[in-house]
């Protein structure tokens, strides 16, 4: 695993970490909240939590990012040396042809999308595009439809060239015939066996030389005037003397004039030319380290484009799994504060409703200590101790029996209607609390009103 998954997966993992503290924080915040309202305010807290989904709070993980489905660079299988046109022909490679050490054979580049194509394919990869966009839209070595056309051993590119014999290739890379069977095998490649008979080439080039051999040329004297031979004198009685003076004289004129020996093949030293084979193998070494400099620097652009990518899609999914993260501790936010609200809005409610309720009551027993007073004073005198009892406000009570509410009566037990005193401030008395049965005594015409209304 490289150093660059290693952190992204330990990344992912501390986002993940982060994100549930948060969740859980909020929660927590927001579940005390409530329980703090429900405590002042005197409402269930639990059922809060349930009502405003605060019981079970799930983080929902992001999905990782899936770094393994990007598509990665196709590198076609190449054997260990050229191999020579055998006639094949690949329709999902490049159409054009390669000089591949002067074999022209078809390049193994895939051919890339192209729309207006019929096949939905161009006919040449991009580097052989540009090439043959330089030619007039043929490359420099031609195409594998073209060589196809002709046979295998026949073919001429465009410039006038021909493919070298592949026993020259085989020279120069060190290989027999063997080998060569073994590599094309691996590769399912059947070998013309015309590919390893030695073409008869001639060793030299140019005029045929002579076949009359130049005699040699004689000797010259140096250029210029010749010297004044020196004049010998004869001195009579001294045979001796004169002889030895005619050998000096030999001598000195050997040194003063050269001799001009004739050129021979051996002291010539003529230089030879360079034959045609080693031409071919220099030509070959060539554009054998050209083409391996070009393809490592296709690889070295390919791993660059791959660690480019690489680190692309690791910055991509760090700011996706930033940008989720931060999202989520809105959303927490955003959760708890609606929570808070909800929380106090209904605590608010419960308060008004209380207070409402306690207003309806107070409204009730000044209303029936209004209409003791009022009886009191239509009825005439009474008894002193009923006098007394109806100056003293009647008191009510809010109770609930059978699902229902009523108000009670402290003094007299007598059971007016919650409902139409709180809408309509009137008193409807609808029977009498019984004590010993623990119950109301409904009145015959309440009696009769509840019976229409279960009716309907």
């Amino acid at each position: 695993m490289s150093t660059s998954m290693m952190n992204f997966e330990s990344a992912v993992y501390v986002n993940e970490q982060l994100n549930r503290l948060m969740v859980n924080a909020a929660q927590d915040l927001a579940q005390r909240s409530i329980k703090a309202c429900a405590s002042h305010y005197n409402f269930d807290a639990e059922e809060a939590q349930r009502l405003l989904g605060l019981v079970n709070v799930k983080l929902n993980r992001a999905k990782p990012v899936d770094l393994k489905g990007k598509k990665e660079k196709v590198t076609v299988a190449k054997a260990a040396f050229p191999m020579p046109y055998n006639g094949e022909f690949n329709d999902a490679c490049c159409f054009a042809l390669r000089q591949n050490s002067g074999l022209y054979t078809q390049c193994q580049a895939v051919r890339k999308g192209d729309k207006g194509s019929p096949d939905g394919l161009a006919h040449f990869c991009k580097q052989c595009q540009v090439l043959a966009d330089k030619t007039e839209g043929v490359p420099e070595y031609g195409t594998i439809q073209m060589r196809q056309a002709v046979g295998i051993f026949e073919y001429t590119d465009p410039k006038g060239r021909k493919p070298v014999a592949y026993t020259k290739v085989m020279k120069k890379y060190k290989i027999d015939q063997e080998k060569v069977l073994e590599e094309a095998g691996k590769f399912n490649v059947q070998i013309n066996a015309e590919h390893f008979v030695v073409a008869e080439v001639d060793s030299k080039r140019g005029r045929p030389s002579s076949q009359k051999e130049k005699a040699p040329k004689e000797p010259k004297g140096t250029k210029g005037r010749p010297k004044k031979a020196k004049k010998v004198l004869q001195i009579e009685g001294d045979d001796d003397d004169l002889f030895a003076s005619l050998v000096a004289d030999a001598n000195n004129n050997s040194g003063d004039e050269a001799v001009i020996a004739p050129k021979t093949k051996s002291t010539e030293g003529k230089k030879k030319g360079k034959s045609d084979e080693e031409k071919e193998a220099e030509r070959l070494a060539k554009e054998a380290e050209k083409e391996a400099k070009k393809l490592a620097l296709e690889n070295a652009k390919a791993e660059k484009e791959a660690k480019l990518a690489a680190e692309k899609a690791e910055k991509e999914a760090l700011a996706k799994q930033k940008k989720e993260s931060e999202r989520l501790a809105r959303e927490a936010k955003k959760a708890t504060e609606e929570a808070e609200k909800e929380a106090k809005k209904l605590a608010l409610e419960l308060a008004k409703k209380e207070k409402e309720e306690k207003l309806a009551a107070e409204k009730a027993a000044k209303a029936q200590a209004q209409q003791t007073k009022t009886k009191k004073a239509t009825e005439g005198k009474a008894a002193p101790k009923a006098a007394e009892d109806e100056e003293e406000p009647d008191v009510v009570k809010k109770i609930e029996f059978e699902g229902k509410k009523y108000l009670k009566s402290k003094k007299s037990g007598i059971i007016y209607d919650y409902q139409e005193y709180v809408k309509n401030g009137e008193q409807v008395m609808v029977g009498k609390w019984n004590e010993s049965k623990n119950k109301i005594e409904f009145n015959k015409a309440a009696d009769e009103e509840e019976e229409e209304e279960y009716d309907m």
